[in-house]
């Protein structure tokens, strides 16, 4: 028999050590590797099943405010007198609650005519000189409040009043008799004005002279629903911003902006009821003649309203649904949705 050298001994041993450790080191790496994953999908699927619970609640908190408009609807009845502050579904947001410290839901309820509409400034396809002079003072007391520099707001109120009502009016040729869509055509892509009422706020960005930052000034202030039929602020539930940028007057006395004094006379008005126009007197119900001596105010109202903007947010540990939708309370059949946004 052959005597094998100790030195090749060794160096075998040391060669079947190395290789044992390199498939242990293998073997780790692979485990660390499965149980990251491992880690990964489970977070994964408990972030789905959350995605899921929270939006299943944000559903269920769209159907609550449906069934609270529909009560509050029912509750007043036929002769029952116009929405205000004080109205369940202007509170929604101070009951509704979920008893989970890991579940969180809010239900926020604003009547559209709070603010003012855009596409109330139609009347049968056509945007009157009266609408155009009004734009043109909103547009400008907006654009006067905005943060910066005078020359970062080269904005011409006069140019944007006349770009909006030319693209939602219902003709294709601007005042001056020149085609609508020439400025849109030049960009890049192409598109035209729809010469209809705005769908959203957000498609003022798409109006010749708008930007993103006059559209965001905006929104606190106007709305586009009702899409079609007119609708004024309501004086009962606006908030102050929003009567501030309101016009008071008569056949006598002429048209004017309101005051701070007249918003404030309004808004401690209605903090004890609500105020009413012309016949629609209520219980409680403070006439607005009797509050402006004998003024009205353009592009008001006091009646029952119809459109209602839902937002609820649902939170489930750290994810949260957000659903923003418009409703019809007073559609056949039940209340009808007329926009539908998550997030």
């Amino acid at each position: 028999m052959t005597a094998v050298p100790r030195r090749a001994v060794r160096s075998q041993s040391g060669i079947v050590l190395v290789m044992v450790l390199f498939f242990v080191l293998l073997l780790a790496s692979a485990m660390a590797s499965f149980l990251r994953r491992v880690a990964v999908d489970a977070g994964i699927a408990t972030n789905r099943d959350r995605a899921q619970q929270a939006e299943s609640l944000a559903r269920g908190g769209v159907r609550l405010a449906e069934a609270i408009l529909l009560e509050d609807l029912r509750t007043k009845g036929e002769q029952g007198g116009p929405d205000s502050r004080h109205d369940l579904w202007a509170r929604a947001g101070d009951f509704v609650r979920v008893e989970d410290p890991d579940v969180d839901l809010l239900v926020h309820i604003e009547d559209a005519g709070a603010r003012i509409n855009l596409n109330g400034l139609l009347a049968k396809g056509v945007v009157d000189e009266k609408a155009r002079l009004y734009l043109k003072k909103l547009l400008a007391g907006v654009i006067a409040n905005m943060p910066g520099r005078p020359e970062e707001l080269l904005y011409d109120p006069l140019e944007l009043a006349a770009n909006l009502a030319d693209w939602i009016d219902s003709d294709e040729v601007s005042p001056n008799g020149a085609p609508e869509d020439e400025l849109y055509q030049r960009r890049d892509p192409p598109y035209r004005p729809p010469n209809r009422p705005l769908l959203s706020v957000d498609e003022l960005r798409l109006v010749a002279g708008f930007d993103g930052r006059l559209v965001d000034a905006l929104k606190p202030l106007v709305g586009v629903y009702p899409l079609a039929g007119g609708g004024g602020v309501n004086l009962n539930t606006a908030p102050e911003w929003v009567l501030i940028q309101l016009q008071r007057g008569s056949e006598v006395s002429g048209s004017r902006g309101l005051e701070e004094k007249d918003v404030r006379r309004i808004a401690d008005a209605r903090e004890d009821g609500t105020i009413c126009a012309g016949d629609a007197q209520a219980p409680g119900c403070t006439s607005l003649a009797d509050l402006l001596k004998g003024d009205t105010i353009e592009r008001a109202a006091t009646e029952r309203s119809k459109v209602f903007v839902v937002t609820v947010v649902a939170r489930v540990v750290d994810i949260e649904r957000r659903i923003e939708t418009v409703i019809d309370r007073t559609a056949k059949g039940g209340p009808k949705r007329l926009s539908w946004r998550v997030q």
